[in-house]
């Protein structure tokens, strides 16, 4: 059915909601994990380094169409490094399937064309430099340049290191075109990563800060409902999205269980919270979703 038809996803609330009905609407493919960088607070980079082929991610694909996915996010690992990976886009368009792509920013975009990129912005050239490595801003500021003609939106996981600077992103790219809009999240505090992390508190009040943010700065994506939600008790509906590894490992729920036993008080990752704040019909993540992917207005 179409993704634009309305009627199919009162459907799928309907079963949800009234039947029980668990099956997951999303899906986040690491069709490679291998990556150019070594970012501070990533800890899934080079754990499986032979990608599968593009045979292979076209089965993955069929069968999470068959489940009911209709919205798949692209990441990696660097995604761009996956010799098929323009192939694996267009396929998935095919399917009538939103595609969101996730990125570095330091590799050719140009022949890649999903519905939205995000690309990882972690803070202003310095912090993002300490984080990702030496370059990788201004590669990352070329790379939005030569693309003014995609839909992009910026993705930032915040952690001590860089909640400083959420209002100078802001400011800096609301003063250009580089960017369609910001969007915000909290890293989750693997064993592994070498990036400190926030507690409760700081999360909590980063995000009470953000709303306010949003007044001034309309590109600002995040829902006021998921950020009310940051640094305090709330209900998760993992089973909403899949996770697929680079090796074809399929997981519906928490994509923290492909690493280690997760901590859901540890966690505010925007995936799963605006996911779960969109099930509960809050009617401005319902905005966020379709300003993010085009997916019809619901309530």
């Amino acid at each position: 059915m179409n993704k634009k038809n309305r009627l199919y996803y009162y459907y799928r609330m309907f079963k949800w909601k009234i039947l029980g009905d668990r099956t997951p609407i999303a899906a986040a493919i690491k069709i490679t994990q291998r990556c150019n960088l070594k970012c501070k607070h990533c800890t899934w980079q080079n754990k499986i380094t032979k990608d599968l082929s593009f045979a292979e991610w076209k089965n993955i694909i069929d069968d999470l169409y068959k489940q009911g996915v209709r919205v798949i996010v692209i990441e990696g690992g660097e995604p761009t490094l996956h010799r098929d990976a323009s192939q694996i886009v267009e396929y998935i368009k095919s399917k009538d399937i939103y595609i969101i792509y996730i990125t570095n920013g330091t590799q050719d975009i140009s022949t890649i064309n999903p519905d939205v990129f995000w690309i990882s912005i972690d803070g202003m050239r310095d912090t993002h430099n300490h984080l990702r490595g030496p370059n990788v801003f201004e590669k990352m500021i070329e790379t939005l340049k030569k693309n003014q003609n995609k839909k992009i939106i910026s993705l930032t996981t915040l952690s001590k290191t860089n909640a400083k600077d959420v209002e100078p992103l802001c400011e800096y790219f609301s003063q250009s075109n580089l960017l369609y809009g910001l969007m915000f999240h909290f890293s989750y505090p693997y064993n592994d990563i070498k990036d400190p992390t926030l507690n409760a508190v700081e999360r909590r009040e980063i995000a009470q800060n953000m709303i306010q943010l949003k007044k001034k700065y309309p590109k600002l994506m995040n829902s006021e409902s998921y950020l009310k939600t940051v640094g305090g008790e709330k209900k998760c509906y993992p089973w909403l999205l899949v996770v697929v590894t680079a090796d074809g490992k399929q997981q519906q729920g928490c994509m923290v269980r492909h690493i280690e036993k997760e901590d859901c008080s540890k966690c505010d990752m925007g995936c799963y919270g605006e996911l779960s704040r969109f099930y509960e019909f809050k009617r401005d993540t319902n905005k966020f979703w379709s300003k993010n992917f085009g997916l019809p207005r619901l309530f």
